[in-house]
């Protein structure tokens, strides 16, 4: 899995590209003030990212399961505190997820079974455990 994040002269308006058999296009750009709002922050990427993650986690468990779900509802919030706000052990960023799984034929049992498979999706995983990242620059152009 590979993404590419390309920005021109001016502005922050970024063209990202992804895919692994068909080159997928989104675009990131900061708020109107800053930039011209063209397309999600990275942050509510990221935002996204867990979101769907965790809807796409939930449909293959229940695929799988053969549970009969009408639909999963992510919210994701990311909040940026300042290092003021933060009490002992907190960190400058807060993540806030609610899950809302859909369907009138679901026991509670499995509902709850769902949501800690929702705990497992890879991005959340990243999130928690991290990452190791290797970094490197290339040579100006």
């Amino acid at each position: 899995m590979k993404a590419t994040a390309s920005m021109g002269p001016q502005g922050f308006r970024t063209t990202i590209r992804t895919g692994q058999t068909r080159t997928h296009i989104l675009v990131a750009d900061e708020p109107a003030g800053k930039g011209d709002d063209a397309g999600p922050t990275p942050i509510e990427m990221l935002a996204g990212a867990l979101a769907s993650c965790v809807t796409l986690t939930l449909r293959s468990y229940a695929n799988v399961k053969q549970i009969p779900i009408d639909g999963v509802d992510v919210e994701v919030e990311i909040i940026r505190r300042k290092p003021t706000e933060l009490r002992d052990g907190e960190r400058t960023m807060l993540v806030r997820k609610h899950v809302t799984i859909h369907g009138r034929e679901i026991s509670d049992e499995q509902r709850e079974r769902m949501l800690l498979v929702a705990e497992k999706c890879p991005v959340q995983r990243a999130l928690l455990e991290g990452v190791e990242l290797q970094a490197a620059t290339a040579p100006i152009a």
